[in-house]
């Protein structure tokens, strides 16, 4: 499967590690790694999540209050965006809209 990462993700999951690496370098890895792991699962199960809040596909990244939107298209994987828990449901779709 094909894996395609929007800017929109890229931004969101900057600022994620940013906020987590000021208190611990050891949350901003492990961050890291539980959002590559909800990659590697979307990939694995093709999908197969609940559609949330904001509209798309999503997984959670526990323990951190993120989930991370996708939309599989074929054979490819769009990772969308990661998106805090408590964000407006419209937040995702304002910043695609912004960044198209």
């Amino acid at each position: 499967m094909r894996v395609v990462f929007s800017s929109v993700f890229r931004a969101d999951l900057s600022a994620a590690i940013a906020k987590y690496r000021a208190i611990s370098l050891r949350l901003e890895e492990d961050l890291n790694d539980r959002v590559k792991a909800a990659v590697r699962t979307v990939i694995r199960w093709r999908g197969g999540d609940h559609v949330g809040p904001h509209g798309f596909r999503c997984r959670r990244c526990r323990p951190f209050p993120y989930l991370l939107y996708y939309e599989i298209e074929g054979d490819t994987l769009y990772v969308l965006g990661l998106v805090h828990e408590r964000r407006h449901p419209e937040h995702l779709r304002e910043q695609l809209k912004e960044s198209s």
